[in-house]
């Protein structure tokens, strides 16, 4: 079982390609006794059987003891634990050695940092190198999260800056998406996109509670909604909600065959003129259905009825950047 957390809205930064509009102004939080509630309750659940559990904001490292607090119950409950951060935090050598040694004691397993072209007008590329090589020196796992646009694809750009300047044991590249902060624009050249529809299944396998206490089956960028909603931690026991999450007839549909079932749908339904050219692959589509209120009707409409899931209707695989050895 992969349980995320989402911890808190608070983050140092205020991106543009962020769509959950995080920032400094930001208080909501997940309180450290309900995330430690929920972690007990999803070791009932694995009973024995392989647990992660994926720490993410915001930006987690601006609530460091509770952190450190959550890393430390999670080892105990022989969990894996990943945070993910973009290592504004990382300002010296000797501060960024005494948080990771920090972490690792408290059973933190592997340190994944976001970088982006926007990130970067916030934390300079040099405290990205400084975490992921003191976490490497520290035994740490690491995995580089990179956002790219469609410029940064080319020779000279970003992705390039950073093949040369930074090292991690995982690289994972995934395309900025046309869902970003309330009050920004971007060009619609600078999104990544392959034309036709993406036959690729959701890859995601995290059932993700959010700071508001809201169980979704994504952790995309797009603004929050009930598209994926699978109950509150307050009023539905985490069993239910993971048997939501594995049962429920539109996570199967996306599991199983992919967004494109929506998008089929759609066209059946005399509304191809709604679905896009093009594409950067599932999670681009799936969030496209569920900001346009006509095919999200169908979705919606689509996962009420008894569909037989046809799981070879279409092919596995990773969204169209994947990973990056």
């Amino acid at each position: 079982m992969i349980l995320g957390f989402v911890i808190g809205a608070q983050c140092n930064a205020t991106c543009e390609h962020c769509g959950k509009g995080y920032g400094p102004t930001r208080r909501e939080a997940l309180s450290t006794d309900r995330i430690v509630r929920l972690m007990s309750e999803a070791a009932l659940i694995a009973d024995g059987e392989p647990l992660c559990f994926a720490i993410t904001g915001g930006e987690p490292f601006v609530r460091f003891e509770s952190l450190v607090e959550i890393v430390t119950h999670a080892a105990r409950l022989g969990a894996e634990v990943t945070c993910v951060t973009n290592a504004f935090w990382a300002t010296t050598d000797e501060l960024t050695v005494a948080k990771l040694a920090i972490l690792r004691d408290s059973g933190l397993t592997e340190l994944a940092i976001s970088v982006s072209r926007f990130h970067q007008r916030f934390v300079p590329l040099r405290r990205v190198r400084r975490a992921l090589e003191t976490a490497v020196a520290l035994g740490i796992a690491t995995t580089l999260k990179g956002a790219v646009t469609k410029p940064d694809l080319q020779p000279g750009g970003e992705l390039a800056e950073w093949k040369e300047h930074l090292d991690a044991d995982e690289i994972e590249i995934f395309p900025v998406l046309p869902y970003v902060r309330e009050g920004v624009a971007l060009p619609e050249d600078v999104y990544y996109r392959v034309p036709g529809l993406p036959e690729n299944r959701c890859p995601s396998e995290i059932l993700n509670v959010d700071f508001n206490g809201v169980a979704r089956s994504c952790c995309s960028p797009g603004r929050d909604d009930t598209f994926l909603g699978l109950g509150h931690i307050d009023s539905t026991p985490l069993a239910e909600i993971n048997r939501r999450f594995l049962q429920q007839r539109k996570q199967q549909i996306l599991r199983e065959i992919g967004p494109i079932a929506f998008a089929r749908a759609a066209i059946a339904a005399g509304l191809g003129h709604h679905l896009r050219d093009a594409y950067a692959g599932p999670c681009d589509l799936c969030l496209h259905v569920r900001t346009d209120p006509a095919l999200r009707r169908v979705a919606d409409e689509l996962s009420a009825t008894a569909v037989d899931l046809d799981a070879g209707a279409a092919r596995n695989g990773d969204a169209p950047l994947g990973t990056i050895d």
